[in-house]
Formats: structure tokens, sequence, C-alpha cells
């Protein structure tokens, strides 16, 4: 059995590539388990990790919820735990990981926190990588610079358990610079690239579900499709005439709009509109009518334009890996940027 540990430079994108790599493994007839044997929480709040969740029902991999995510844990505590009692919450780690891994494969381990300025999270990625004897995929943003002395120092400390980097959320016009540039500085170290990931919307993208919460908004019409991905957001446009054209240059959107602006609303509806977002009032019926035709979900909010933006924006900025649509989008993308047959070498596959 092997174990394969994801850690991240940044705070971000374990999750994804954990379920990623995951999916990939299953259906290359595997047997996978998954676990976050540390999950940091606040202090008074111990419950289910979600990102853990998702992956164990969306790979279906039957796992117990306690045992993929052991110790919900504050930072404080686990501080406390790895400089007071190493050698006794170590071997509790250890322990856990050795409960999932029964009958598997291979052991995805996912680590907490990040690498570039979470001293606790980092001494806990190095505690796991040692005692779990973990080989390791270290994921980095594109907007960190890989040539960091840093990155330098966490590519000597892992030593021969690292077998590889990815960089993620690349532009798509830089992929071929990135590449070629990382392939140069990481293999020259002894390092394989597994993968340059490009930016993508659709994993960034919220459900309509989660504006409606995000607004305290009630959704009064297509129900069904309250999860749907957006990826985009439009505020209505200024006239009739130009509004198609303005509303075609974005896909999968959610569109604002005033409440006297059915004109507006009823072109939005005819472009690729995810759902329509109406202040103050409730739409006229033929609005109503061409939206449950177009199947497209309406809420209607008591804020104005500039709140209800700015609540969706803050809410697309915490967006989160926990949607089936995104493993699809993601998979889609590992299948033509990820090096498989160097991971399945790595770990002897």
């Amino acid at each position: 059995m092997t174990t394969l540990q994801i850690v991240s430079y940044e705070s971000y994108g374990k999750t994804s590539l954990c379920a990623g790599i995951g999916k990939k493994l299953i259906n290359a007839g595997k047997k996978v388990g998954y676990i976050k044997p540390v999950n940091l929480t606040e202090a008074t709040s111990m419950d289910d990790c979600p990102d853990a969740v998702f992956i164990n029902e969306a790979l279906e991999l039957g796992g117990d919820k306690q045992q993929i995510h052991a110790f919900n844990i504050s930072q404080e505590k686990l501080w406390h735990d790895l400089s007071e009692d190493a050698d006794s919450f170590a071997g509790k780690i250890k322990a856990a990981c050795d409960l999932v891994a029964v009958g598997r494969d291979i052991l995805i381990v996912e680590s907490p926190g990040n690498l570039k300025n979470d001293q606790v999270s980092t001494l806990a990625c190095y505690t796991i990588a040692e005692k779990v004897n973990t080989r390791v995929i270290l994921l980095i943003c594109h907007s960190t610079d890989f040539r960091d002395a840093d990155v330098e120092q966490v590519i000597k400390k892992f030593g021969e358990r690292l077998i590889g980097i990815v960089v993620n959320q690349v532009p798509e016009g830089k992929l071929r610079v990135v590449k070629a540039q990382c392939e140069d500085y990481f293999e020259s170290r002894g390092v394989n690239v597994l993968g340059i990931l490009p930016e993508s919307r659709p994993l960034l993208g919220i459900s309509v579900a989660e504006i409606a919460a995000a607004l305290g908004a009630e959704i009064i019409s297509s129900r069904e499709k309250s999860n749907d991905l957006v990826e985009n957001v439009m505020l209505g446009a200024m006239t009739p005439d130009s509004a198609r054209d303005y509303y075609n240059r974005k896909r999968n959107k959610a569109v604002v709009t005033r409440s006297e602006r059915p004109d507006m609303q009823l072109a939005a509806l005819d472009t690729s509109t995810k759902c329509l977002i109406v202040t103050k009032q409730k739409p006229s019926m033929s609005v109503m009518v061409k939206a449950e035709d177009k199947k497209v979900p309406v809420m209607v909010v008591n804020k104005d334009i500039n709140e209800i933006v700015s609540a969706i924006e803050q809410a697309l900025a915490k967006s989160r890996f926990q949607h089936l649509q995104k493993l699809t989008v993601l998979m889609s993308i590992l299948d033509s940027r990820f090096d498989f047959k160097a991971l399945d070498s790595a770990l002897a596959l």
C-alpha cells in the first residue's frame, strides 16, 4: 500500500487535487482511501469537515465521517500537541491513517493549512510525512514566485519524499511559458513537474443556492436548478438595443437588474443565464413565464444593486470545491494537463 500526501504552499487547491487524482485512480481500477487527518477549526467549532465529507461521498469511498477527518482541532491545540506531546500525537495520526488504509491500494492524505505563512500547519505537514511515510506532491499557485527561497527550503525538507510539483491557476495565455520555466527550474533540482493547470471559471464558481444564501433571498422560480454553477455576474444593460450583445459576452452568469426593467430581464433570459436577481419586487408575469420556460431560477432581493453585487463577490471569493460539476471540469483539465504516467511510476502503481 502506498500513501500519497498532497500539500500546498498556499491555502487552496489541495481538496480539488485530492479528488481529481483519487477519481482517476479509481477509474483505473485502484482501491483508493482518503483522509484529512488534521482538520483545523475554530476552538468552538468541531463539526464535520465539508471538504473531506464531499470527497468521501463524491468518490463513493464509503469511509466513516469521523475517520476521514480524524482530528478536528484548533490551531492553538494543534501547536500544543505537536510541540508538547509530539510523539503521542504523531502516533495517533499514523493510527488514523492506518485504519483508513486497510484494504486500499493507495491512501491519499490531504494536509492542513499551507506552508507559506502557517508554521503550525507546516510542522503538521512534515510530521505526517515522516510518521506515515508518505510520498508528497507540492501544489503551488501561479501567483507565487516558484523560485522563492522558501519554496527551495520546502523542496529540501521533503527530500526524496517529494515526487513532483503542480502549479495551478495559470492564465491560459501563459501556460506554455510557465511550463517551460517550471520544467527548467524544478527538473534541474531533480523534481518532476507533474502538472501546469490553467485557470478555470467553473472551478471558481458558486451555485445559485449559495448566491441566494449570501443574499438572504428566496428562489421563486425553477428551484430544481438551484445547484447550477454561476461563473460570472453581470448588471442590467443600459438600453434594450444593446442588451443581447452585452449579455452574450459572458456565459453561465447571474444577472442583476432593477425590478422596473422587464425589457432587460427578458433580454438576459435569451442568453446563457443561470439565475436572474431582481431588486425590490417580483418581476412581471411575462418575465416569470419566460424564466420558467427557460428553467432559470429567479430571486427577489430587497437591497440595492451595489449591495447585491458586493455580497455575490464576497461569496465567490469564498468558493469551495464541494460540487460534482466542478469535479467533472477538473477531470477534463487533469486528463490533458497532468502527467498520470509519471505519478504511477513514482508510486509504483
